[in-house]
């Protein structure tokens, strides 16, 4: 099948709609096509909730995905585990946004962006997929369906996250009782400040816009790890706060 983003739009929304998983129905030719893929959805979805975003290392070209409507959930979370195809898990540091920046295409500074933020918070994706054997797909595929996302748990506020050792931070997870990570460190942009920044001038400029309410993810700091249905998931940055999630 050539080229087709709508249909593609179309077959994505069904299978969340359906909760039946399928299968890429053609190679994706470029990184435009991902993100109208992304935004086709989005438009049939409403309003995003925000946008995850990560970098594998401190100057990889972030990639970016929406975070669509419903997708923030407070701490205590619970989801039902025995309805996802698979149950991904990841700790990460996550903003808030406080002020509007309209679409427009001149470049968002740093010093503009980070003027849009609030609060950082303790936040933990969720990760599930609409593919069909995910591990063997396409990853501009994975991207197209926002990266798996399937929520973004809203932890414990970190206030004064400006001027964090980001490199050093502890971060911890722990599932049903037994410690699965305890580290310093772990993010591969190291400082999630950067993403974040990317993000929000990539929104503005290419994806119509940042709004108050809305909330950015950076990347996770644990690795993409995967538990059973009836898991109970802790994550936590040391002294800054945690967020918890059953399935």
């Amino acid at each position: 099948m050539t080229t087709d983003i709508s249909y593609a739009v179309r077959t994505l929304i069904e299978a969340r709609r359906s909760g039946l998983q399928v299968a890429p129905p053609f190679a994706l030719p470029d990184r435009s096509a991902v993100y109208a893929i992304q935004d086709g959805v989005a438009q049939a979805s409403g309003p995003v909730a925000g946008w995850k975003v990560g970098a594998r290392t401190p100057t990889a070209e972030p990639n970016p995905a929406p975070l669509l409507p419903g997708a923030l959930v407070p701490s205590p979370a619970a989801f039902d585990g025995k309805a996802m195809h698979m149950i991904g898990v990841e700790v990460e540091i996550s903003f808030h946004i406080v002020r509007d920046i309209a679409a427009r295409s001149q470049p968002v500074g740093r010093e503009e962006a980070l003027a849009a933020v609030g609060d950082a918070f303790v936040g933990m994706e969720v990760v599930d997929t609409r593919l069909a054997n995910f591990k063997q797909v396409d990853p501009e595929w994975l991207l197209a369906d926002n990266q798996m996302n399937h929520a973004l748990v809203v932890g414990g506020s970190i206030a004064k996250w400006k001027g964090l050792d980001w490199a050093n931070l502890q971060v911890r997870l722990v599932v049903d009782g037994k410690t699965i990570v305890d580290q310093k460190g772990g993010l591969g942009a190291v400082d999630p400040v950067r993403p974040l920044a990317w993000m929000i001038d990539h929104a503005v400029r290419e994806r119509g816009g940042i709004r108050k309410g809305q909330a950015i993810t950076t990347g996770s700091w644990t690795g993409l790890l995967y538990f059973p249905p009836g898991a109970h998931a802790r994550g936590e940055f040391v002294g800054l706060g945690s967020v918890e999630a059953s399935f």
